[in-house]
């Protein structure tokens, strides 16, 4: 073989293996999905989140036309969730429904998480947003908030407030309004929603900040009073309850949410698949029908905005933890 001839057999090899190389790597985003997907959620079967991830499971699932199967993995606040997910592929092939305690657990930790929810996941779609609700019992006498604000002010150490848990939204939210407010109310944790709403009926403790869905069957049973909630507008549910914006109480518009994951190292594409989907799903009439009958906000953004989302939430969490000191159970 002449030299000519090994430089043009060299230059075939070479240019064949850059093709080569090419299409292996672009294979996974033109051929995505081949197989079932796992969807992997942090609450136990029949809870809230457990029926977010199915609904969006149905639909994803259908529109790629492979099976999206959820599994459920409770357990240390989403940790469980969290770590089997990241300990599984970065091809697409394991995604996280992650929620609210996301965000959470890293500001009010006492034991170092083994991973980094910014920095070890990738947003791809936030499904829905939840708010909450402040109500008082009715032994408290008060209508409004200023009503409860002055009460608490003129006898500080009669009033108390309950929550799911040390660390929870409700004791988040509880925090906040005693910082913004500049009273002293006592905390009150409880272990999960029956034991504290049982109390709070029974005027043990004085107010809450339950989530709408825990909420309503007991405002709409006028056993409690509704004194504000914590979105940005007023709720269709309760539309004579003021927002806390309204009442000139700031950093009050946010609550919970749920949203779609992918670990670190997802091949951008398979991530920008995953978003349009899930963007798609959350658009599906039946889909926003079921999200509002569990008195959520649909959203359905892409996963520049939700990672914009997720980020500001960490350092709101994050903030409202340092300042009160808040720490997990």
């Amino acid at each position: 073989m002449t030299d000519s001839s090994r430089r043009f057999c060299l230059t075939a090899l070479v240019a064949a293996a850059a093709m080569a190389a090419g299409t292996a790597f672009a294979q996974p985003a033109g051929h995505y999905p081949d197989k079932p997907i796992r969807l992997i959620v942090s609450s136990a079967a029949g809870g809230g989140a457990d029926t977010v991830a199915r609904l969006m499971a149905k639909k994803i699932g259908d529109a790629l036309k492979q099976p999206v199967v959820v599994e459920n993995r409770p357990g240390a606040s989403g940790v469980v969730a969290a770590n089997a997910v990241l300990g599984a592929p970065a091809d697409g092939y394991t995604l996280l429904l992650g929620f609210t305690t996301m965000a959470q657990v890293p500001a009010t930790t006492q034991i170092p998480l083994s991973y980094n929810p910014e920095k070890d996941f990738i947003p791809v779609s936030l499904i829905a947003k939840s708010w909450n609700v402040l109500f008082v019992n009715r032994k408290t006498n008060a209508k409004t908030v200023p009503e409860l604000v002055a009460a608490m002010k003129a006898n500080p150490r009669q009033f108390s407030y309950g929550s799911y848990g040390n660390g929870s939204t409700g004791h988040f939210m509880g925090a906040l309004f005693a910082q913004q407010t500049k009273t002293e109310p006592s905390h009150v944790p409880y272990k999960g929603a029956a034991p504290m709403m049982t109390d709070l009926l029974a005027g043990v403790v004085s107010f809450a900040f339950p989530d709408i869905g825990s909420a309503l069957p007991h405002i709409k049973s006028d056993r409690v009073q509704a004194l504000a909630v914590t979105s940005g507008k007023r709720l269709s549910s309760l539309p004579d309850v003021p927002t806390m914006a309204e009442l000139g109480i700031k950093g009050f518009d946010f609550g919970g949410w749920f949203g779609l994951f992918a670990p670190k190292g997802t091949p951008q594409a398979i991530v920008d698949v995953l978003s349009a989907q899930s963007m798609a799903a959350v658009k599906d009439r039946e889909v926003q029908a079921k999200l509002v009958s569990m008195d959520l906000d649909p959203v359905g953004s892409n996963s520049k905005d939700f990672a914009t989302f997720f980020h500001a939430d960490m350092a709101k969490w994050a903030k409202i933890a340092k300042d009160a000191n808040i720490k997990a159970e």
